[in-house]
């Protein structure tokens, strides 16, 4: 068997990133050719264009690419004069969930970066060194967010609700065979857009609906995740863990009997435990001092409410973000465990190869600092009319078919809501 082909690093790059003395609001600065974003609470970074484009395969792909980036990163020649999160180097990725995926998974190394971090905002610019050709106001690249059409979605999920129940009702029957302990089981639901996707636009929309989760576009998916993977800063990393839905009505919350009975659920705690002890047991492979929060709070989002745990830890040195992504990737969150039984069943399931959902998403620097989320709440731009949504929730043996139903229907809300939407403002 011939071994993996290596990503090739591109010739050496010139990378300037200068300090912006206005206040930014990059919600405002979507331009039409945006290639990548990465927003949450109004902060974040956007991009445009490519310098270099990583791509790999296979079991050894986050390997593979870190390495690629480590070379592009020595071999930069680097002036950040704003030295804030984001700036300088930086590359904006996605990755495939499955080791045996078809679709590449990428670190794309942007032309052009505008962001925001700790509110002061800063602008870099990526080129092959020796390139004259070089922007010199951030406005000449950032234009503002156009608007959309008014554009209409007709959705079509794969299975009928009695279907996906069937689908549910038999990874029960596997659990209670003793095949796992806990299987994440998804749904797929293609939308046929009547104008052809304005991706800023979109972006924007689910960044107002949703400010507390990381809005992503990178590549093919486009989504607000509210679990973050891997985030580290310092040589600390946090992780965010969340198993354990209910679903509420949009702008509403649960009661407060409701939320406590929640809280107390044998089922929602049962599957909670294996999402959070399946990162701990990970991340303690790679880091040290892991903390978790001693017992599950409820996090609050619109239209859902999640049981959620805060992992925290210190890195070693030479230790990324990227390697403790690679390390977390798929928790029990989003897999199930035993994982390699879960993924097994999933694989037999499940309609389609996974692609880019459930496998995290989001950026690294040339310090190896970042942020990767996990591609929840998330849909792929299969061509420039149609997306294919995905969304689902753990499976234990005391799940409801009809109640998972449920679940993976509301969590495919944040783009429904933001396709709706698309339709000019004022």
């Amino acid at each position: 068997m011939s071994s993996p082909r290596r990503p090739r690093p591109p010739d050496a790059l010139a990378v300037r990133t200068v300090h912006i003395d206005d206040e930014v609001d990059l919600l405002a600065h979507l331009p039409e050719t945006l290639t990548a974003a990465w927003v949450h609470h109004g902060q974040g970074l956007v991009a445009v264009g490519t310098a270099a484009r990583l791509t790999a395969r296979g079991p050894g792909r986050f390997a593979e690419l870190s390495r690629a980036f480590r070379e592009v990163a020595a071999g930069a020649d680097v002036e950040d004069e704003a030295r804030g999160r984001g700036s300088g180097l930086v590359a904006l990725g996605s990755f495939s969930y499955a080791d045996d995926s078809s679709r590449e998974s990428s670190l794309v190394i942007p032309r052009a970066v505008l962001g925001v971090s700790d509110g002061e905002a800063f602008f870099t610019t990526i080129a092959p060194a020796g390139d004259a050709l070089r922007p010199r106001n951030w406005r000449d690249v950032f234009s503002s967010t156009p608007r959309a059409p008014h554009t209409e979605a007709t959705v079509e999920p794969d299975h009928t609700p009695r279907e996906y129940q069937g689908l549910v009702a038999e990874a029960i029957a596997r659990i209670r065979a003793g095949e796992a302990g806990k299987i994440v089981l998804s749904e797929t639901s293609t939308a046929a857009l009547s104008e052809p996707l304005v991706l800023p636009a979109l972006v924007r929309a689910l960044a107002e609906a949703y400010p507390t989760t990381w809005v992503y576009a990178v590549e093919d998916v486009v989504g607000a995740s509210p679990e973050m993977l891997a985030q580290t800063d310092g040589g600390r990393v946090f992780s965010r863990v969340l198993a354990g839905t209910r679903p509420v009505a949009d702008g509403g919350e649960l009661a407060e009997d409701e939320r406590r009975a929640f809280r107390s659920d044998a089922k929602e705690l049962a599957e909670h435990a294996f999402a959070r002890d399946s990162v701990t047991r990970a991340l303690a492979r790679v880091a040290d001092g892991v903390e978790a929060s001693p017992e599950p709070f409820v996090l609050r989002l619109p239209g859902l409410e999640h049981l959620a745990s805060d992992v925290r830890a210190t890195l070693p040195a030479g230790v990324t973000s990227l390697d403790v992504a690679a390390a977390l990737h798929p928790s029990a969150a989003v897999s199930g465990t035993p994982r390699e039984a879960a993924d097994a069943v999933i694989a037999r399931l499940e309609a389609h190869d996974r692609g880019g959902y459930a496998a995290p998403v989001g950026w690294m620097d040339a310090a190896g600092n970042g942020q990767w989320a996990i591609a929840l709440r998330m849909a792929h731009r299969l061509d420039a009319r149609t997306l294919r949504l995905q969304a689902g929730g753990g499976i234990v043996e005391g799940s409801d078919p009809v109640l998972e139903h449920a679940e993976a229907l509301a969590k495919t809300r944040p783009v429904l809501s933001a396709l709706r939407a698309l339709s000019p403002r004022g």
